[in-house]
Protein backbone atom coordinates (compact mmCIF):
# COMPACT_ATOMS: atom_id res chain seq x y z
CA UNK A 1 0.00 0.00 0.00
CA UNK A 2 1.34 3.54 -0.83
CA UNK A 3 -0.82 5.44 1.93
CA UNK A 4 -4.34 5.29 -0.05
CA UNK A 5 -7.04 4.10 1.67
CA UNK A 6 -9.00 1.52 -0.47
CA UNK A 7 -12.94 2.24 -0.48
CA UNK A 8 -14.90 -1.52 0.33
CA UNK A 9 -18.00 -1.99 -2.13
CA UNK A 10 -20.30 -1.72 0.95
CA UNK A 11 -19.20 1.80 2.16
CA UNK A 12 -19.20 3.16 -1.63
CA UNK A 13 -22.60 2.33 -1.92
CA UNK A 14 -23.59 3.64 1.37
CA UNK A 15 -22.18 6.67 -0.04
CA UNK A 16 -23.41 6.52 -2.91
CA UNK A 17 -27.36 6.59 -1.44
CA UNK A 18 -26.23 8.82 1.10
CA UNK A 19 -25.43 11.19 -1.97
CA UNK A 20 -28.46 10.43 -4.39
CA UNK A 21 -30.62 11.30 -0.72
CA UNK A 22 -29.64 14.53 -0.19
CA UNK A 23 -29.99 15.41 -4.12
CA UNK A 24 -33.74 14.18 -3.95
CA UNK A 25 -33.83 16.30 -0.80
CA UNK A 26 -32.21 19.20 -1.93
CA UNK A 27 -35.00 19.01 -5.28
CA UNK A 28 -37.97 18.59 -3.16
CA UNK A 29 -36.71 21.29 -1.15
CA UNK A 30 -35.88 23.43 -4.12
CA UNK A 31 -39.66 22.62 -5.25
CA UNK A 32 -41.29 23.51 -2.26
CA UNK A 33 -39.68 26.83 -2.69
CA UNK A 34 -40.58 27.81 -5.60
CA UNK A 35 -44.23 26.42 -5.11
CA UNK A 36 -44.63 28.95 -1.54
CA UNK A 37 -42.89 32.03 -3.86
CA UNK A 38 -44.69 31.45 -6.76
CA UNK A 39 -48.04 31.59 -3.73
CA UNK A 40 -46.73 34.90 -2.44
CA UNK A 41 -44.83 36.48 -5.24
CA UNK A 42 -48.17 38.68 -5.84
CA UNK A 43 -48.48 40.14 -2.34
CA UNK A 44 -44.60 40.31 -1.96
CA UNK A 45 -42.79 40.89 -5.57
CA UNK A 46 -39.37 40.36 -3.77
CA UNK A 47 -40.42 36.41 -3.11
CA UNK A 48 -39.79 36.86 -7.54
CA UNK A 49 -36.08 36.46 -6.82
CA UNK A 50 -36.71 33.23 -4.40
CA UNK A 51 -39.21 32.51 -7.20
CA UNK A 52 -36.51 32.55 -9.61
CA UNK A 53 -33.43 31.08 -7.67
CA UNK A 54 -35.65 27.84 -6.47
CA UNK A 55 -37.05 27.55 -10.63
CA UNK A 56 -32.56 27.54 -11.31
CA UNK A 57 -32.16 25.53 -9.12
CA UNK A 58 -34.61 22.86 -9.91
CA UNK A 59 -34.10 23.04 -13.89
CA UNK A 60 -30.11 22.69 -13.00
CA UNK A 61 -30.90 19.39 -11.33
CA UNK A 62 -33.39 18.32 -13.78
CA UNK A 63 -30.57 18.96 -16.22
CA UNK A 64 -27.79 16.87 -14.17
CA UNK A 65 -30.42 13.93 -13.87
CA UNK A 66 -31.25 13.71 -17.69
CA UNK A 67 -27.56 13.97 -18.60
CA UNK A 68 -26.93 11.24 -16.12
CA UNK A 69 -29.72 9.31 -16.84
CA UNK A 70 -29.11 9.17 -20.25
CA UNK A 71 -25.28 7.45 -20.35
CA UNK A 72 -26.84 4.45 -18.89
CA UNK A 73 -30.77 4.08 -19.05
CA UNK A 74 -33.31 5.27 -21.18
CA UNK A 75 -35.06 8.53 -18.99
CA UNK A 76 -38.21 7.50 -17.40
CA UNK A 77 -38.23 4.38 -20.06
CA UNK A 78 -39.06 6.79 -22.97
CA UNK A 79 -36.97 5.74 -26.06
CA UNK A 80 -35.48 9.30 -26.45
CA UNK A 81 -32.80 9.57 -28.65
CA UNK A 82 -29.53 10.07 -27.96
CA UNK A 83 -29.83 8.04 -24.73
CA UNK A 84 -28.52 4.62 -23.19
CA UNK A 85 -25.05 5.63 -24.86
CA UNK A 86 -23.16 3.38 -22.77
CA UNK A 87 -25.00 0.08 -23.45
CA UNK A 88 -25.46 1.13 -27.01
CA UNK A 89 -21.59 1.62 -26.96
CA UNK A 90 -20.63 -1.13 -24.37
CA UNK A 91 -17.89 -3.25 -27.44
CA UNK A 92 -16.51 0.10 -28.60
CA UNK A 93 -16.03 0.85 -24.63
CA UNK A 94 -14.34 -2.17 -24.61
CA UNK A 95 -12.09 -1.55 -27.46
CA UNK A 96 -11.40 1.64 -26.09
CA UNK A 97 -10.42 0.65 -22.30
CA UNK A 98 -8.37 -2.45 -23.81
CA UNK A 99 -6.14 0.20 -26.34
CA UNK A 100 -5.83 2.38 -23.35
CA UNK A 101 -4.41 -0.21 -20.89
CA UNK A 102 -2.33 -1.39 -23.50
CA UNK A 103 -0.77 1.97 -24.75
CA UNK A 104 -1.22 4.26 -21.63
CA UNK A 105 -1.54 2.02 -18.46
CA UNK A 106 0.41 -0.77 -18.90
CA UNK A 107 3.82 0.57 -20.50
CA UNK A 108 6.98 -0.96 -19.65
CA UNK A 109 8.22 2.86 -18.42
CA UNK A 110 5.07 2.57 -16.00
CA UNK A 111 5.31 -0.79 -14.57
CA UNK A 112 9.20 -0.43 -13.95
CA UNK A 113 8.27 3.25 -12.08
CA UNK A 114 5.96 1.15 -10.58
CA UNK A 115 8.40 -1.58 -9.53
CA UNK A 116 11.44 0.55 -8.35
CA UNK A 117 8.82 2.30 -6.00
CA UNK A 118 8.32 -0.49 -4.07
CA UNK A 119 12.00 -0.80 -3.36
CA UNK A 120 11.88 -4.94 -3.36
CA UNK A 121 15.83 -5.29 -2.85
CA UNK A 122 15.06 -3.33 0.64
CA UNK A 123 12.07 -5.11 1.87
CA UNK A 124 13.41 -8.41 0.60
CA UNK A 125 16.53 -7.55 2.71
CA UNK A 126 14.81 -6.19 5.88
CA UNK A 127 12.32 -9.47 5.92
CA UNK A 128 15.49 -11.99 5.05
CA UNK A 129 17.42 -10.23 8.59
CA UNK A 130 13.99 -10.42 10.81
CA UNK A 131 14.06 -13.64 12.18
CA UNK A 132 10.06 -14.04 12.37
CA UNK A 133 9.35 -12.70 9.15
CA UNK A 134 12.14 -15.07 7.83
CA UNK A 135 10.50 -17.72 9.49
CA UNK A 136 7.39 -17.45 7.94
CA UNK A 137 8.62 -17.04 4.51
CA UNK A 138 10.53 -20.60 5.12
CA UNK A 139 7.41 -22.18 6.44
CA UNK A 140 5.74 -20.92 2.75
CA UNK A 141 8.70 -21.98 1.04
CA UNK A 142 8.30 -25.25 2.75
CA UNK A 143 4.95 -25.72 2.69
CA UNK A 144 5.38 -25.13 -1.34
CA UNK A 145 7.99 -27.57 -1.43
CA UNK A 146 5.67 -30.36 0.12
CA UNK A 147 2.55 -30.05 -1.93
CA UNK A 148 5.20 -30.04 -4.98
CA UNK A 149 6.54 -33.01 -3.92
CA UNK A 150 2.96 -34.21 -3.42
CA UNK A 151 1.78 -33.43 -6.79
CA UNK A 152 4.91 -34.87 -8.47
CA UNK A 153 4.07 -38.27 -10.48
CA UNK A 154 6.62 -40.95 -9.16
CA UNK A 155 6.86 -42.42 -12.56
CA UNK A 156 7.56 -38.76 -14.20
CA UNK A 157 10.23 -38.52 -11.31
CA UNK A 158 11.84 -42.12 -11.31
CA UNK A 159 12.44 -41.08 -15.43
CA UNK A 160 13.59 -37.99 -14.69
CA UNK A 161 16.11 -39.23 -11.81
CA UNK A 162 17.26 -41.90 -14.54
CA UNK A 163 17.61 -39.37 -16.78
CA UNK A 164 20.10 -37.46 -14.33
CA UNK A 165 21.48 -40.40 -13.36
CA UNK A 166 22.32 -41.71 -17.46
CA UNK A 167 23.29 -37.58 -17.57
CA UNK A 168 25.94 -37.30 -14.53
CA UNK A 169 27.48 -41.11 -15.91
CA UNK A 170 27.80 -40.20 -19.08
CA UNK A 171 29.20 -36.89 -18.72
CA UNK A 172 32.01 -38.01 -16.11
CA UNK A 173 35.45 -39.45 -18.35
CA UNK A 174 36.53 -42.02 -15.59
CA UNK A 175 39.04 -43.48 -17.65
CA UNK A 176 41.54 -40.14 -17.93
CA UNK A 177 40.25 -39.48 -14.43
CA UNK A 178 41.54 -42.32 -13.30
CA UNK A 179 44.80 -42.04 -15.15
CA UNK A 180 45.43 -38.49 -13.80
CA UNK A 181 45.33 -39.61 -10.15
CA UNK A 182 46.96 -42.84 -10.85
CA UNK A 183 49.97 -40.50 -12.79
CA UNK A 184 49.91 -38.37 -10.07
CA UNK A 185 50.09 -41.12 -7.45
CA UNK A 186 53.34 -42.37 -9.46
CA UNK A 187 55.04 -38.49 -9.38
CA UNK A 188 54.03 -37.77 -5.61
CA UNK A 189 56.74 -38.10 -3.37
CA UNK A 190 54.94 -40.43 -1.07
CA UNK A 191 54.96 -42.82 -3.75
CA UNK A 192 57.45 -45.49 -2.29
CA UNK A 193 55.96 -44.93 1.07
CA UNK A 194 52.63 -46.22 -0.58
CA UNK A 195 53.52 -49.06 -2.42
CA UNK A 196 55.54 -50.20 0.46
CA UNK A 197 52.89 -50.08 2.69
CA UNK A 198 50.15 -51.64 -0.20
CA UNK A 199 52.82 -54.54 -0.46
CA UNK A 200 53.05 -54.68 3.18
CA UNK A 201 49.18 -55.35 3.51
CA UNK A 202 48.99 -58.03 0.30
CA UNK A 203 51.82 -59.74 2.33
CA UNK A 204 50.12 -59.58 5.63
CA UNK A 205 46.67 -60.91 4.09
CA UNK A 206 48.88 -63.76 2.20
CA UNK A 207 50.20 -64.76 5.98
CA UNK A 208 46.75 -64.36 7.86
CA UNK A 209 45.16 -66.84 5.20
CA UNK A 210 48.07 -68.77 4.49
CA UNK A 211 46.50 -72.20 5.24
CA UNK A 212 43.45 -71.87 2.83
CA UNK A 213 45.75 -70.29 0.30
CA UNK A 214 47.62 -73.72 0.62
CA UNK A 215 45.07 -75.99 0.24
CA UNK A 216 43.63 -73.54 -2.65
CA UNK A 217 47.02 -74.06 -4.32
CA UNK A 218 47.39 -77.62 -3.50
CA UNK A 219 44.09 -78.50 -5.41
CA UNK A 220 45.15 -76.43 -7.99
CA UNK A 221 49.02 -77.52 -8.78
CA UNK A 222 48.96 -80.01 -11.87
CA UNK A 223 49.40 -83.69 -11.17
CA UNK A 224 47.76 -83.00 -7.96
CA UNK A 225 46.46 -86.35 -7.03
CA UNK A 226 50.04 -87.71 -7.20
CA UNK A 227 51.93 -85.48 -5.27
CA UNK A 228 48.89 -86.46 -2.19
CA UNK A 229 49.43 -90.10 -3.07
CA UNK A 230 53.20 -88.87 -1.28
CA UNK A 231 52.02 -86.04 0.93
CA UNK A 232 53.84 -83.31 -1.49
CA UNK A 233 51.12 -81.22 -2.43
CA UNK A 234 50.99 -79.24 0.21
CA UNK A 235 54.57 -78.91 1.17
CA UNK A 236 54.92 -77.60 -2.42
CA UNK A 237 52.01 -75.21 -2.13
CA UNK A 238 53.76 -73.99 1.02
CA UNK A 239 56.64 -73.30 -0.73
CA UNK A 240 55.34 -71.33 -3.66
CA UNK A 241 53.95 -69.32 -0.98
CA UNK A 242 56.88 -68.62 1.19
CA UNK A 243 58.16 -67.91 -2.21
CA UNK A 244 55.95 -65.27 -3.20
CA UNK A 245 55.89 -64.16 0.57
CA UNK A 246 59.54 -63.27 0.07
CA UNK A 247 58.78 -61.42 -3.52
CA UNK A 248 56.49 -59.41 -1.75
CA UNK A 249 59.04 -58.83 1.39
CA UNK A 250 61.99 -57.79 -1.23
CA UNK A 251 59.32 -55.33 -2.88
CA UNK A 252 58.42 -53.81 0.28
CA UNK A 253 62.11 -53.36 1.80
CA UNK A 254 64.13 -52.48 -1.42
CA UNK A 255 62.95 -49.37 -3.20
CA UNK A 256 65.79 -51.14 -6.10
CA UNK A 257 63.97 -54.18 -6.40
CA UNK A 258 63.33 -55.70 -9.91
CA UNK A 259 59.88 -56.63 -9.25
CA UNK A 260 58.88 -53.51 -7.73
CA UNK A 261 60.64 -51.34 -10.57
CA UNK A 262 58.46 -53.71 -12.76
CA UNK A 263 55.27 -52.93 -11.07
CA UNK A 264 55.72 -49.41 -10.98
CA UNK A 265 56.93 -49.49 -14.50
CA UNK A 266 53.05 -51.16 -15.24
CA UNK A 267 51.32 -48.70 -13.44
CA UNK A 268 53.10 -46.22 -15.20
CA UNK A 269 51.72 -47.42 -18.88
CA UNK A 270 48.56 -47.97 -17.44
CA UNK A 271 47.83 -44.46 -16.38
CA UNK A 272 49.24 -43.05 -20.00
CA UNK A 273 47.25 -45.94 -21.29
CA UNK A 274 43.94 -44.48 -19.51
CA UNK A 275 45.02 -40.94 -20.21
CA UNK A 276 45.28 -41.33 -24.10
CA UNK A 277 44.45 -44.77 -25.30
CA UNK A 278 40.85 -44.47 -27.57
CA UNK A 279 41.07 -48.31 -26.48
CA UNK A 280 40.05 -47.17 -22.94
CA UNK A 281 37.36 -44.32 -23.99
CA UNK A 282 35.61 -47.30 -25.79
CA UNK A 283 35.68 -49.56 -23.26
CA UNK A 284 34.66 -47.09 -20.63
CA UNK A 285 31.70 -46.17 -22.97
CA UNK A 286 30.82 -49.83 -23.35
CA UNK A 287 31.08 -50.17 -19.67
CA UNK A 288 28.82 -47.02 -18.66
CA UNK A 289 25.72 -48.55 -21.72
CA UNK A 290 25.66 -51.77 -19.50
CA UNK A 291 25.79 -50.06 -16.21
CA UNK A 292 22.77 -48.03 -17.19
CA UNK A 293 20.85 -51.12 -18.60
CA UNK A 294 21.71 -53.24 -15.40
CA UNK A 295 18.16 -53.65 -13.89
CA UNK A 296 19.61 -53.81 -10.45
CA UNK A 297 21.12 -49.88 -10.71
CA UNK A 298 17.91 -49.41 -12.36
CA UNK A 299 15.62 -50.55 -9.54
CA UNK A 300 18.16 -48.74 -6.96
CA UNK A 301 17.17 -45.60 -8.50
CA UNK A 302 13.61 -45.82 -8.58
CA UNK A 303 13.73 -46.79 -4.87
CA UNK A 304 16.02 -43.80 -4.37
CA UNK A 305 13.47 -41.66 -5.23
CA UNK A 306 10.42 -43.65 -2.91
CA UNK A 307 12.60 -43.37 -0.26
CA UNK A 308 13.70 -39.45 -0.75
CA UNK A 309 10.26 -38.75 -1.21
CA UNK A 310 9.23 -40.10 2.05
CA UNK A 311 11.76 -38.71 3.92
CA UNK A 312 11.23 -35.43 2.39
CA UNK A 313 7.91 -35.39 3.39
CA UNK A 314 8.45 -37.18 6.58
CA UNK A 315 11.00 -34.30 7.68
CA UNK A 316 8.56 -31.08 6.82
CA UNK A 317 5.99 -32.04 9.11
CA UNK A 318 8.31 -31.94 12.05
CA UNK A 319 8.98 -29.20 14.13
CA UNK A 320 12.77 -29.22 13.70
CA UNK A 321 12.78 -30.09 10.54
CA UNK A 322 16.30 -30.46 8.61
CA UNK A 323 15.30 -28.96 5.17
CA UNK A 324 13.64 -25.99 6.93
CA UNK A 325 16.76 -25.56 8.66
CA UNK A 326 18.68 -25.12 5.74
CA UNK A 327 16.57 -23.53 3.92
CA UNK A 328 16.56 -20.61 6.90
CA UNK A 329 20.41 -20.74 6.53
CA UNK A 330 20.12 -20.04 2.83
CA UNK A 331 17.53 -17.41 3.65
CA UNK A 332 19.81 -15.98 6.22
CA UNK A 333 23.26 -16.11 4.40
CA UNK A 334 20.93 -14.24 1.02
CA UNK A 335 19.83 -11.62 3.37
CA UNK A 336 23.58 -11.29 4.87
CA UNK A 337 25.04 -10.73 1.65
CA UNK A 338 22.62 -8.06 0.21
CA UNK A 339 23.14 -6.53 3.21
CA UNK A 340 27.17 -6.32 3.01
CA UNK A 341 27.30 -6.32 -0.95
CA UNK A 342 26.37 -2.89 -1.51
CA UNK A 343 26.23 -3.41 -4.97
CA UNK A 344 24.00 -6.51 -4.91
CA UNK A 345 20.82 -4.59 -4.40
CA UNK A 346 21.66 -2.53 -7.45
CA UNK A 347 22.15 -5.26 -9.77
CA UNK A 348 18.69 -6.98 -8.45
CA UNK A 349 17.17 -3.63 -8.78
CA UNK A 350 18.03 -3.59 -12.39
CA UNK A 351 17.38 -7.33 -13.04
CA UNK A 352 13.97 -6.67 -11.96
CA UNK A 353 13.41 -3.46 -13.30
CA UNK A 354 14.34 -5.30 -16.75
CA UNK A 355 12.18 -8.02 -16.38
CA UNK A 356 9.25 -6.66 -15.91
CA UNK A 357 9.55 -4.17 -18.95
CA UNK A 358 10.11 -6.92 -20.98
CA UNK A 359 7.31 -8.70 -19.45
CA UNK A 360 5.15 -5.25 -20.09
CA UNK A 361 6.60 -4.75 -23.96
CA UNK A 362 6.02 -8.46 -24.37
CA UNK A 363 2.16 -9.28 -23.36
CA UNK A 364 1.12 -5.95 -23.26
CA UNK A 365 -1.42 -6.44 -26.00
CA UNK A 366 -2.75 -9.78 -23.74
CA UNK A 367 -3.82 -7.57 -21.01
CA UNK A 368 -5.15 -5.29 -23.11
CA UNK A 369 -6.88 -7.76 -25.10
CA UNK A 370 -8.16 -9.41 -21.27
CA UNK A 371 -8.91 -5.94 -20.36
CA UNK A 372 -11.95 -5.47 -23.76
CA UNK A 373 -12.83 -9.16 -23.57
CA UNK A 374 -13.67 -8.98 -19.83
CA UNK A 375 -15.96 -5.65 -20.38
CA UNK A 376 -17.06 -7.07 -23.79
CA UNK A 377 -18.52 -9.77 -21.44
CA UNK A 378 -20.31 -7.86 -19.17
CA UNK A 379 -23.82 -7.84 -19.09
CA UNK A 380 -25.34 -3.89 -19.71
CA UNK A 381 -26.37 -3.88 -15.92
CA UNK A 382 -23.21 -5.51 -14.98
CA UNK A 383 -21.71 -2.57 -16.80
CA UNK A 384 -23.98 0.13 -16.11
CA UNK A 385 -23.49 -0.46 -12.15
CA UNK A 386 -19.76 -0.51 -12.31
CA UNK A 387 -19.14 2.41 -14.01
CA UNK A 388 -22.02 4.05 -12.01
Amino acid sequence: MTGDKEIAPDQSMDAYRRTRALATSLLVFMAGLFVAALAWEASYPAFAWLRSIAEAAMVGALADWYAVTALFKRPLGMPIPHTEIIPRNKDRIAVSLGHLTQRKLVTPEAVARLIESWRIPDELTSALLDPARRRALTNELAELLARLIEASEDAAMQRCVRHLAGKVVQGVSVAPLAGQLLSAFLRSPRRDRLVRDVVGAVSAYVETHRDSLCRLIADKLPWSRALNLVNLDEKVASKLVDWFRSVLDDMRDNPDDPARRQLIERLESAAQWLLRSDRAAQQESVLKEKLLRNEALLGFLDESWHDLKRWLLNDLKQEASETKAYLDAALAGLGDTLQSDAGLPSLFQQWLHGLVADLARRHGDKIGELVTTTVRDWSTTHITETID
